[in-house]
């Protein structure tokens, strides 16, 4: 299939380029100059308008990776009058690879279908390296379009890293209760570091967090990524105190709620990054300096 990439961001580029290492062809767009300049200089076709990333096409079926924000760009690259659904063509397959609330993707794979055009719902995980050298990747929607593209998905994931969910949605409510888990073992993690600074010890946290990389229970990457970060700046002065935050924490919370399911120490871990400020800025500075390390998250991000 021929690819088209949208959305070249952190994570977006070195996706698109983890999918041209593998030997597939894309031709790629961001909407920002500055970025698809970026792109061009690591190798990328990279077009500046929709009309021209999508002219000439071929008439086999194409595969649309979108890796834009998650919300209102996402309807306005679709569906509005300067968006891609009147480039579209019938068998056309739609990967929407942002953090979408999964009844928003249920009500845009209803509209292409329409179309006859499928949407996948992918979350996808792992940080920004991995986005390159192979994420994680929890897809939803049509399983006869997820057949059509499973080889390039198997491709560019991490070995192992990939799962088929359920029907439309799936893909979506997996990652956003995959990022629910995430934000509880921040929270757990930065509560535990702040205690040990805190303490009458003050033992050095780069020793302890590399002593914990190696066979204890919570070794894992949060620890590499918290590890790594103080390394670089041990009282995390860089690093803003407010935690920023894509609305998937909340959205599991809300979830939780209707369902009549607890989700206590995740809904905390919530609450926590509504009211970070600078009253115990260590506490709200690993977490922010972890989201920042995996993903290269800013503090003033909000849900759209």
């Amino acid at each position: 299939m021929d690819v088209y990439f949208l959305g070249l961001g952190n994570m977006g580029l070195n996706l698109a380029l983890n999918m041209q290492n593998k030997g597939f062809t894309l031709r790629a767009w961001n909407r920002s100059e500055e970025k698809r300049t970026q792109a061009q200089q690591k190798g990328l076709n990279v077009f500046s308008s929709l009309p021209e990333l999508f002219q000439n096409r071929t008439d086999s079926p194409a595969l649309v990776w979108l890796m834009v924000s998650a919300g209102d760009a996402i309807d306005e690259i679709l569906f509005g009058a300067q968006g891609i659904s009147g480039l579209l063509k019938p068998g056309d397959i739609v990967v929407d690879g942002a953090n979408s609330f999964y009844k928003h993707t249920q009500a845009r794979a209803e509209k292409l279908n329409q179309m006859q055009v499928k949407l996948l719902d992918c979350g996808v995980s792992g940080g920004v390296e991995s986005a390159l050298t192979g994420p994680c990747l929890m897809v939803g929607g049509d399983a006869d379009a997820y057949e059509k593209v499973r080889d390039l998905l198997t491709q560019i994931a991490q070995p192992g890293g990939l799962g088929y969910f359920g029907t439309s949605g799936a893909g979506h409510y997996v990652k956003m209760v995959h990022n629910a888990i995430e934000y509880g073992m921040m929270q757990s993690i930065a509560e535990g570091l702040n205690l040990l600074k805190k303490s009458p010890f003050h033992p050095d946290l780069v020793a302890l967090t590399k002593v914990w990389e190696h066979g204890s229970i919570i070794e894992g990457r949060l620890i590499s990524f918290i590890r790594k970060a103080l390394e670089q700046d041990p009282e995390l002065d860089k690093t803003e105190p407010e935690i920023g935050s894509l609305g998937t924490g909340l959205w599991a919370s809300q979830e939780a709620l209707d369902l009549g399911v607890p989700l206590t120490a995740i809904t905390a871990a919530v609450f926590t990054r509504n009211q970070s400020t600078d009253s115990d800025p260590f506490l709200y500075k690993v977490i922010q300096a972890l989201r920042a390390e995996f993903g290269a998250h800013t503090s003033n991000e909000r849900p759209a």
